[in-house]
């Protein structure tokens, strides 16, 4: 495993470098909330006592749909309806949470501010709903920072398959070789990585040794650092500022 100033220097010496964002657990420090929301309603409506340990091994870096589906196939009926019924609930759930407890955080805001500064374009791909995504960005001030949304209603497969990530980078108007992507899962490393982009991952104090075993890189957090720290080491110049105009989703 190489360092993340490695990552960012390979990254930098591309032509027009762009940065896509996972949302959950990356861009927004929400996994404990989700954990808390899907815990209390596996417990409460399919009577599984789901582990933490559960958690990141089962369905970490899955959609919400994948990740009720897996729940439901498991513990559960079996059915559409109590998948659409969980999926529901849970969306309800995940807004009141964030409505009082915003899980974006402040090195977070700082780190997007400055690449925002340095004219690049950034993206975010993740298995969440629309909506969640929304929840959070509309009352973040970076939440009109992002060029295109790429949500799990956009795509037809979720990750690891890189179609989120490729998507991404047609509306960035990039090569995907030119897209450095933060990420905070196995399958979320794996999806970008297959698709040619360069990728940190966002690992907290206590990475998982099967995250270990395929990130390029790990840091424990997002913050503006990583950027300065690669200033100082970089040779020359920080890249020009890009003029392209940002489309929308």
């Amino acid at each position: 495993m190489g360092s993340a100033t490695d990552v960012i220097h390979q990254w930098l010496s591309t032509d027009r470098p762009a940065v896509i964002f996972d949302f959950n657990g990356t861009l927004s420090n929400d996994e404990p909330i989700l954990f808390d929301i899907f815990s209390d309603l596996f417990r409460t409506h399919l009577g599984w006592a789901m582990t933490p340990d559960d958690y990141r091994t089962e369905l970490l870096g899955r959609s919400d749909r994948e990740i009720i589906e897996h729940a439901v196939t498991r513990h559960g009926r079996g059915t559409d309806g109590e998948v659409t019924q969980l999926l529901h609930m849970r969306k309800t759930a995940y807004a009141q949470r964030v409505a009082v407890e915003h899980p974006i955080d402040d090195t977070t805001v700082e780190l997007v501010n400055t690449l925002s500064a340095e004219g690049i374009p950034m993206a975010i791909v993740t298995g969440a709903q629309r909506d969640d995504v929304l929840a959070v960005l509309t009352s973040s001030p970076i939440g009109q920072v992002f060029a295109a949304v790429i949500t799990e209603e956009d795509v037809a497969e979720g990750k690891p398959h890189p179609e989120g990530f490729l998507m991404a980078a047609r509306l960035l108007r990039r090569q995907p070789s030119d897209v450095l992507v933060f990420e905070d899962s196995v399958p979320g490393v794996r999806g970008a990585l297959a698709a040619g982009m360069h990728c940190i991952a966002v690992a907290g104090p206590e990475p998982s040794r099967e995250l270990s075993a395929v990130a390029p890189a790990m840091v424990t957090r997002l913050s503006a650092e990583l950027w300065r720290d690669a200033q100082v080491t970089t040779p020359g110049a920080s890249p020009p500022a890009s003029a392209d105009p940002r489309p929308s989703t």
